[in-house]
């Protein structure tokens, strides 16, 4: 079977995963560009990350084994 091509969605996330697993990307210097851009930038920059918590909390309540 072929695999699907990639959703913009998935691009855009494999790059951002591999510029910040990078340890010589500057996070810092991309906070700080990003707190300069419009407010939407940081609005939707949020809603990205309480998605990734919110997937995290699943996977992690999916993976518990009670004892």
């Amino acid at each position: 079977m072929a695999r699907q091509a990639k959703t913009k969605e998935e691009k855009f996330a494999e790059i951002v995963s591999n510029h910040i697993s990078d340890l010589r990307f500057d996070l810092e210097f991309a906070g700080k560009y990003l707190a300069w851009t419009s407010s939407l930038t940081y609005r939707r920059l949020l809603i990205v990350l309480e998605a990734m918590k919110a997937e995290r909390e699943q996977a992690n309540d999916r993976n518990h084994v009670p004892e």
